[in-house]
């Protein structure tokens, strides 16, 4: 009886933060600059342009493979790429909450889980977003919690089987989610296959399914964009500067998010140490793998929106944590502790100055400290869910000075132009407009040119000089380039990104060069 009364307690207290978060998740729902970015190469799709971002070449834009195509769907039915977005990261949601109440069920454990989560600016702030984090995390969720389950299971039961079939295929959608993200996964994912292997499982059929997405991928890119990344890679890792101005941008990526996030902070620190003291190979794996992934944060210079990628290390290391049942041991080791906790916990929500729980509707902060950004408080008051539904029929959205630029090129029938700020002002300058972006994100030549050494740089934000020869270039539509280097360089882009004939023999051998570094 006493047993049946506590059950229903945790089941009422999970459903009361379930309840709670699912409120924060729509009260904190905005869009950032960078997701129009996807939004314009969706139009371009729909255009008949392919899934580029210019009408005129071919180039992947956007970071998420996984993610576009996913947002490609609902644009079949409706052009409300708001709309779109959010209620897939609504579904996402909910089915990710779902997923976490299931294994942990409705006890302490899940109370815990879920209010650490509430807590997390970097997880909250990326729920919605427009851009691909949500996936990930349900991706996340899916291959670690799949994993666990396997590893308990017996491994002979077909149980065991569906558990370990089911997490190997989260984790190999991960790579096809952010490419970065098999750092996380790859680890893990061996390890599970080596626990399982001679029991009746082929290790060479599993480590096809483990690669086999990002294998077909990477098959479509090379042959279709002429690259094996996305371009926002190439121009964000090939900058030109060095590593230590690098290294140094990443350790204030560590401290700006430590500052304006502790909790994160803490939560990585916790469930990595946790779970590299468990003896279970599967939690050491996953917590070396986030710890790899949070070396190359630190090594790429981190990003400007401060932490969104520790999101991901985050909820791994949540899953890491109380899965390792610390905390449980610890209350029960200590009641008074079981008390003062939820009390400091509860504190810090409400009364941290930034938090995903006291962030009201009109949340501004325009604050950029060593060029890091709290991401949403910059865009928030114009680009909330909330100025969404109050925004009139034909009215722009987001109402912001970048969308109403792209209105009046697109009304002005401007065809070229260059700029810094291409995510909402590219996406209201419409799908004709040659928009050649300085930061080299969209534009497959100029990221595969070095910073220059007089401009300066906020991470994320590497400016190139665009040079006259390459307006020249496109103005003409044929290599204006003195410089023999140069010249070659872009005779390679040309038949990549532009040459009709996909199979060509002459654009197929520029792409093996483009890639092997050949001229």
């Amino acid at each position: 009886m006493v047993e049946m009364i506590e059950q229903r307690r945790w089941k009422l207290i999970c459903g009361i933060i379930a309840g709670l978060l699912l409120l924060v998740f729509i009260k904190n729902a905005w869009v950032c600059d960078d997701a129009y970015i996807i939004f314009r190469s969706i139009e371009q799709l729909y255009a008949g342009n392919g899934p580029n971002w210019n009408p005129h070449e071919r180039v992947q834009a956007y970071t998420s493979p996984l993610w576009y195509w996913l947002l490609v769907l609902p644009r079949a039915v409706s052009s409300d790429h708001f709309f779109n977005f959010f209620l897939l990261s609504l579904v996402i949601f909910l089915v990710l909450g779902l997923r976490i109440r299931r294994y942990f069920g409705d006890s302490r454990s899940c109370a815990i889980f879920l209010c650490l989560a509430a807590g997390s600016n970097a997880f909250f702030d990326f729920t919605t977003s427009g851009l691909e984090n949500i996936l990930a995390y349900l991706l996340t969720t899916l291959a670690f919690l799949y994993g666990l389950e396997a590893m308990h299971a017996d491994p002979a039961s077909p149980q065991a089987e569906t558990f370990f079939q089911r997490s190997l295929c989260a984790f190999a959608l991960l790579p096809v989610c952010r490419h970065d993200l098999v750092l996380v996964g790859l680890l893990p994912a061996l390890v599970l296959i080596r626990h399982f292997r001679g029991k009746g499982r082929s290790p060479a059929g599993s480590l096809l399914l483990l690669f086999g997405p990002l294998l077909a991928w990477s098959a479509f890119s090379l042959t279709y964009y002429g690259a094996l990344f996305p371009n926002t890679a190439y121009a964000k890792l090939s900058t030109g500067i060095s590593r230590w101005p690098l290294l140094r941008q990443g350790f204030y990526y560590f401290w700006e998010t430590f500052v304006g996030d502790p909790l994160t902070m803490l939560v990585i620190a916790g469930g990595l140490v946790a779970a590299a003291f468990d003896k279970r190979p599967f939690m050491r794996s996953a917590a070396a793998a986030a710890g790899l992934y949070l070396l190359y944060i630190l090594w790429a210079g981190g990003d400007f929106m401060r932490g969104r990628f520790f999101s991901v290390p985050f909820l791994v290391a949540l899953i890491l944590l109380v899965e390792s049942g610390v905390i449980e041991r610890l209350s029960a080791a200590r009641a008074s502790l079981a008390r003062v906790v939820p009390v400091v916990l509860l504190a810090y929500l409400l009364l941290f100055p930034h938090t995903p729980i006291n962030t009201w509707l009109g949340f501004q902060d325009f604050s950029v400290n060593n060029g890091i950004a709290d991401e949403r408080g910059y865009y928030f008051d114009v680009c909330s869910l909330y100025a969404y539904l109050h925004s009139g029929p034909g009215e722009i959205f987001p109402d912001f000075e970048w969308s109403q630029i792209g209105r009046q090129i697109a009304e002005n029938g401007v065809g070229y132009l260059e700029n810094d700020f291409n995510g909402m002002l590219g996406f209201w300058a419409g799908v004709k407009p040659i928009i050649v972006d300085r930061l080299a994100l969209t534009d497959p030549f100029l990221a595969r040119q070095p910073v220059s050494a007089q401009t300066a740089w906020r991470v994320g934000h590497y400016k190139r000089a665009v040079p006259a020869e390459y307006r020249s270039s496109l103005e003409n539509g044929r290599n204006m380039f003195s410089d023999t280097e140069t010249a070659a360089l872009y005779d390679k882009i040309l038949l990549a990104t532009r040459e009709p004939q996909i199979f060509s023999f002459k654009r197929l051998l520029a792409i093996v060069k483009l890639n092997l570094g050949i001229n």
